[in-house]
Order: structure tokens, then C-alpha cells, then sequence
């Protein structure tokens, strides 16, 4: 058995300053040993995530300007820049299509279009991706200013065709997949449809509930046992297949977990 092995649960998508008690819920995953990708909504919000989890092992601080902000937060962009020179993992960037935010769309792809580009430069960088009803311009966007021998994208919570799907997998991108895609049909139906080497875990937590609690990354676990089901897996299988794809990603960004114990 390899050190690697240690992991328990991989999180690509969890807000950790959004949670009542950030530095708890560190401690807590790194006992549990869940491995983890905190994206932030906000440049200027990174600092303070990097200091709470500087001696963490497993979780491991992103810097982002959710698309959802950009209307308020658009002077943000040349510190995003700024930041993403001194951080591997990027997130969470992107587009957002809906209707209540359609406003803010042009300056939207700007700022990911600069995310993009300055990942791309820096290279060996990790990005968390939202394209909720964005999904073709998104790609457009990863597949113009990126490479995937350069940048890894990963396609959070993705809600667009199969078809599209196709596309950004055939772009280079990665896909997260959370307990809400896996109840909703269809979420099974797309999750049915990716290439295996391309299949990660998230919890969006704390904005996904579970139950009438919030997720918390700790329930990764549980998701690969459920899409073992999905995906007519045997558990190990599909543990491995998600362990494997997950550490492909974090030694992308220079993160591995051999020396955790």
C-alpha cells in the first residue's frame, strides 16, 4: 500500500470560508483525511483562506471571482491575475448564463477569458469551473486561451447537454460531480455518459444541502459508493477510479499527499 492511499474523499468544489467555522472544518478533514479544492467567490478573499489553511495537508486554498459577482466585483480582475501568479488551483472562475445576471454577461467572459489566460501563462495550473447556462461559451472560452498539457479545467456541478459534455471532454476538461447530479435524472443520465478518466467528486458545500443540513466534505465518500451503482461499478472500482483520477489532478497543481499520514 502506497501513501497515497491515506486519502479517504476527494472535494474539488467546497466553499470552506462559507462555513460558520472554517478552521474547524480543516481540522476535521484533515483527521478524516479528505483532500480538498476551497474555492473562493472573491480575489480578495483568498489571503485570509490561504493563512487558515497554510498547515493543512489536505485542504488546499483557491483563488477565484465567482461569476455571480463579477457585476460588483469586477475591479477585482487584476488582483485575480495577481493572485493566480502565487496559486496552482484557481476557482471558482467561470459563466453564468441565467437570467439575473445576463447584465453582467460581456464583463463575465472578460474576467474568465483573463483567468483563463494568466492560468495558461503561468501553466500547471487547476481550475474550478461554473458554466450554469453557459455551457458552449464556457468551452469555447477553456478550448481559446488554454491547453490541456498546460491547465486542467474542471467542469463543477455541470448542467449542459451530453452533447456538450462531449465537447469540453474532448477540450481536456474534468468533471465534478455532487449528490444533487447524482438524484436528478438528468444528472444520472449525464454522469452516465462521461469517460471515466475524467470523473471527480464535490459537495458544493455549504450552499448544497444535505437533507435539511449542509453537505460538509466528509460525504464524498458516500457519493462514490452511489455512483458505483450508477455507473454498474464494483465499489473498490469505482474508489479507484476516483482516487486515481484525483491525484492525476492535485499533482497537476504540485499537491500530493505521499507525505501525509
Amino acid at each position: 500500500m502506497t501513501r497515497d492511499e491515506t486519502v479517504k474523499g476527494f472535494d474539488f468544489h467546497c466553499h470552506i470560508d462559507l462555513h460558520p467555522d472554517p478552521a474547524a472544518l480543516i481540522a476535521r478533514c484533515d483527521q478524516e483525511r479528505i483532500a480538498v479544492l476551497a474555492v473562493t467567490t472573491t480575489a480578495r478573499a483568498w489571503p485570509q483562506n490561504r493563512l487558515w489553511m497554510q498547515d493543512s495537508r489536505y485542504v488546499h486554498a483557491a483563488v477565484g471571482l465567482h461569476p455571480e459577482l463579477v457585476a460588483e466585483g469586477y475591479a477585482e480582475i487584476d488582483m485575480l491575475e495577481k493572485y493566480i501568479g502565487e496559486s496552482r488551483l484557481v476557482g471558482e472562475v467561470g459563466l453564468d448564463g441565467s437570467p439575473q445576471h445576463r447584465s453582467s454577461y460581456e464583463r463575465q467572459k472578460d474576467v474568465f477569458a483573463r483567468a483563463l489566460a494568466a492560468s495558461q501563462r503561468y501553466g500547471g495550473r487547476v481550475v474550478s469551473v461554473h458554466s450554469r447556462r453557459a455551457a458552449r461559451d464556457t468551452v469555447s472560452l477553456i478550448k481559446g486561451h488554454t491547453a490541456p498539457e498546460d491547465v486542467i479545467c474542471i467542469l463543477h456541478w455541470f448542467s449542459g447537454s451530453v452533447a456538450e459534455a462531449v465537447r469540453a471532454g474532448d477540450t481536456g476538461c474534468y468533471f465534478s460531480i455532487n449528490p444533487a447530479m447524482l438524484t436528478a435524472d438528468r444528472g444520472r443520465t449525464l454522469i452516465e455518459s462521461l469517460p471515466r478518466d475524467r470523473i471527480l467528486t464535490e459537495t458544493d458545500s455549504p450552499l448544497m444541502k444535505a437533507g435539511h443540513n449542509c453537505s460538509i466534505p466528509l460525504e464524498t465518500a458516500r457519493m462514490v459508493a452511489e455512483l458505483a451503482v450508477l455507473l454498474s461499478e464494483k465499489p473498490t472500482s469505482m474508489w479507484e477510479i476516483v482516487r486515481s483520477n484525483s491525484l492525476r489532478v492535485f499533482r497537476f497543481a504540485g499537491i500530493s499527499f505521499e507525505e501525509c499520514t
